[in-house]
């Protein structure tokens, strides 16, 4: 019996013993492959940097007079004024085919991709080797990804399937009485707030002085296109920042302070449509709303990317330390030299001394 239970031990001993080979092969393997792609990259890199130089040579009067600063300030200021020309005459002739852009009639979808180009090259040109605003570069970058995914959800239809998300209807509920009932704590006159449970809207209603007898808050006022906008470039953010933030709890409270935040803005956007509504009628009222939400999360974007994401990430105090430390390193290798250059001078004038 004992013999029968040494054996059943012995062959766990040797499977765990195998699985532990496994894992440590299967570690080395992924190493190894990860080593192979960074040396091809390297190598990669090294080409087209030998293969580029004579070009950089030959391009460098060129390169030199294209980063004048104030060259750069200029035509970035022009490709930023094109970019936002293209979106007001978007939004003004929705409807439309044409439009009259510079003289010549242009098919108004062209106008989105268009923009998009000017100001990624805006971006990009603006930021070139700028110490004022290099840092925004980043900011600037996403801000252009945020337009473009927004476009795309709006021209692909892929938002009427998020509509019906059960997210969707819980925000369209939430956002259909927090706002009425804000606006009715500060005075408004908000008749009433009905809520339909078929249509998925929440009806507000206006009595004087509004100029509006009523609005609907729908899901398309429910936040869900920022944020899922919001969401995916959030994750691109802590990719390229992986190596910098702490994975503790910091990192889950900026990702609330994120998605609340974003929610709020929806939330502050729906107020300001419905007091423009409320005061300044119809007409103001939907040009606001038609601009608003994008605004808003224009400016949210960046706020986030330079003041928020940075408390999540390994502080001051981090880094006042590790310079400490390179510092005191190279006090130390000062000190070590110095004294190896003193030593040979005392031996010299040792051996010079009378006996």
């Amino acid at each position: 019996m004992s013999d029968l239970v040494d054996g059943e031990e012995n062959e766990t001993t040797q499977k765990s013993s195998t699985t532990t080979n496994d894992e440590i092969t299967q570690a080395e393997e992924s190493r190894n492959f990860l080593a192979r792609l960074n040396l091809r990259y390297s190598n990669f890199k090294q080409r087209t940097s030998s293969k580029l130089e004579p070009l950089a040579e030959e391009l460098s009067p060129l390169t030199s007079f294209l980063k004048n600063r104030y060259l750069r300030y200029v035509v970035s200021s022009i490709l930023v004024a094109f970019v936002v020309y293209f979106y007001v005459m978007y939004e003004i002739s929705r409807g439309a085919e044409t439009v009259k852009i510079l003289f010549r009639d242009t098919n108004i979808n062209h106008l989105v991709p268009l923009g998009l180009v000017l100001a990624f090259i805006a971006v990009l040109y603006l930021t070139w080797d700028d110490k004022l605003f290099k840092k925004y570069r980043k900011p600037g970058l996403y801000v252009v990804l945020l337009t473009t995914i927004f476009y795309v959800l709006i021209f692909s239809g892929i938002d009427t399937y998020l509509f019906e998300l059960s997210i969707a209807k819980w925000l369209t509920r939430l956002t259909g009485l927090i706002v009425p009932y804000t606006l009715r704590f500060f005075g408004l006159n908000v008749t009433s707030i009905v809520w339909n449970e078929v249509r998925i809207n929440t009806f507000v209603g206006l009595g004087e002085p509004s100029k509006t007898p009523g609005l609907l808050i729908d899901p398309r006022c429910s936040g869900i296109h920022s944020m899922t906008i919001f969401i995916f470039i959030f994750l691109l953010m802590l990719f390229e920042a992986r190596k910098r933030i702490h994975w503790n709890h910091k990192a889950v409270g900026v990702t609330i302070i994120g998605i609340l935040g974003t929610y709020l803005m929806n939330f502050l956007r729906i107020t300001i449509v419905m007091l423009t509504f409320y005061y300044g009628g119809t007409s103001l009222g939907e040009s606001v709303h038609n601009v608003l939400g994008y605004v808003l999360l224009v400016i949210w974007l960046p706020i986030f990317w330079l003041f928020i994401l940075p408390l999540a990430e390994k502080g001051r105090t981090f880094r006042k330390k590790k310079a400490k430390e390179m510092e005191a390193s190279k006090e130390d290798v000062t000190e070590l030299e110095e004294s190896e250059e003193e030593e040979p001078s005392e031996n010299l004038e040792k051996e010079h001394l009378p006996s």
